[in-house]
């Protein structure tokens, strides 16, 4: 079986919304907040692959912005405007902060497979920095317009995942790790966990690809509920009950257990 860290926080989050997506192979349409965060990582990818260590232009960079912008997904040409014109700020402000020590990734959207016995752990890295002290860092690209809460970011997986790539695949330790939350320009870093800590994140992920197995796919309701997009065709959402008070009677029930 060959999962990713999308796939595995998708099943945790909703193990049916995993099977529409990932059995069924039931896409989710394009929208604008896709198409943004798509675009903003093709730009930032353009602007790090370079043959030497010298930054483009401000005016370039926003250039190739528009050149490999997403217009998949809006309702109309003045949201898609409003859109780019947001990413535009986004990237000018991100140019702004990092140009001065702009230097060239180690590696930038790395893929990589993770032979772990039980499934094949597959992903992509956005960026790994090597700086001048020699330690590495491992950047991951976020377009979330808020930061999660600080207890859910020291849960994630994901930056653990790419440690643990990191080390199988090149054979380094990073000396940190990163979600770098493009909109709001924020950092959030914390330093690699020990083998320990390594043992305790790989621990827990063999339960998904289990569970997959069995073919235990049952909906689970949560607080992203009234935006996911198989909510039509959910059994937790039949037509004519109103959903929204359907999902927070729901909601409020588990939260009791």
């Amino acid at each position: 079986m060959r999962l990713s860290y999308s796939a595995i926080s998708a099943y945790e989050r909703c193990p049916l919304s995993y099977r529409y997506r990932y059995v069924e192979g039931i896409e989710e349409e394009p929208n604008p907040h896709l198409s943004f965060g798509r675009s903003l990582h093709a730009a930032l990818e353009w602007l790090y692959r370079r043959d030497v260590p010298v930054p483009p232009t401000l005016d370039e960079l926003l250039d190739r912005l528009s050149s490999c912008w997403s217009s998949e997904g809006f309702d109309d040409e003045e949201q898609e405007a409003a859109f780019l014109e947001h990413a535009r700020e986004v990237l000018s402000c991100f140019y702004h902060v990092n140009v001065g020590d702009f230097r060239l990734p180690v590696a930038l959207e790395e893929r990589f497979e993770l032979d772990m016995g039980y499934c094949v752990l597959s992903g992509v890295i956005d960026r790994v920095d090597r700086h001048p002290d020699g330690r590495y860092e491992i950047i991951d690209y976020k377009s979330n317009r808020r930061l999660p809460e600080l207890s859910r970011l020291r849960e994630d997986l994901q930056l653990p995942i790419y440690q643990i790539a990191c080390g199988e695949v090149w054979g380094i330790t990073p000396s940190k790790l990163t979600f770098y939350y493009l909109v709001p320009n924020h950092r959030f870093t914390t330093r690699p966990l020990d083998k320990e800590g390594l043992d305790r994140v790989k621990k827990p992920i063999p339960r998904v690809p289990a569970l997959i197995s069995r073919g235990e796919f049952g909906p689970t309701p949560n607080r992203l509920c009234p935006w996911c997009y198989y909510r039509d065709i959910c059994p937790e959402f039949p037509s004519g009950i109103d959903e929204a008070e359907r999902y927070r009677a729901r909601y409020r029930a588990l939260l009791k257990r």
